[in-house]
């Protein structure tokens, strides 16, 4: 799954800002997965990226924003593409559809973006602690875009006991399949490690 893939064509200024962003991201992630969490500070991330503090807090409001806007990212994108996709397929369908398509259009990122997401990866299995912090922040909106999704799929209403149920399963798919391609050590492909266990969801039946 891309990083840099976004639902419209951006425009000079969205591509730059989108570069600074992501190049913020790999500077605080490689400290986080090389050092102690409290010395990661927003001075050190900026320092080591060659920016200024106030140039930092142009694109986020904190150290755990930084932390927390892959998986943010990620899920916007791939929730985004399973609205899209045609009303006749199942859900589990939708969503392997929507990886694949994501998959084809990575391009040059391609590799940039297997760094950045193992380097995350990284960094939450030596850090769990500090990276699950930061991602609670992010929760509440990350659960609201699953369940979106699976709303829109099926019609029904956010209160219907199937949004939830389906939302959290699938999320939960996406996380282990996430892990599982970390402890892997990142070799093969993030996508087709999370094709395999969506796949794996019709057994469920």
């Amino acid at each position: 799954m891309s990083v840099e893939t976004l639902v419209h064509r951006p425009n000079g200024w969205e591509l730059r800002r989108e570069r600074v962003a992501r190049h913020l991201e790999r500077t605080a992630l490689t400290l986080f997965a090389q050092e102690a969490p409290q010395d990661v500070t927003i001075e050190r991330i900026a320092a080591a990226a060659g920016i200024s503090m106030r140039t930092f807090f142009r694109y986020f409001g904190s150290r755990d924003e930084v932390l927390a806007a892959l998986p943010r990212t990620l899920t916007e994108i791939l929730c985004t593409r399973v609205r899209d996709r045609p009303a006749h397929e199942s859900l589990v369908e939708a969503f392997s559809a929507a990886v694949r398509e994501t998959e084809a259009e990575r391009g040059t990122e391609r590799e940039a973006d297997r760094e950045l997401l193992l380097t995350w990866g990284l960094a939450v299995h030596r850090l769990p602690e500090a990276v699950l912090l930061a991602l609670a922040r992010g929760a509440v909106s990350t659960a609201v875009s699953f369940q979106s999704a699976v709303c829109a799929r099926l019609g029904v209403a956010p209160d219907d006991a199937r949004a939830g149920a389906y939302a959290a399963a699938l999320s939960g798919v996406v996380s282990y399949a996430f892990e599982r391609w970390v402890a892997g050590g990142g070799d093969g492909s993030l996508s087709e490690t999370l094709l395999d266990a969506l796949a794996t969801l019709p057994d469920l039946r």
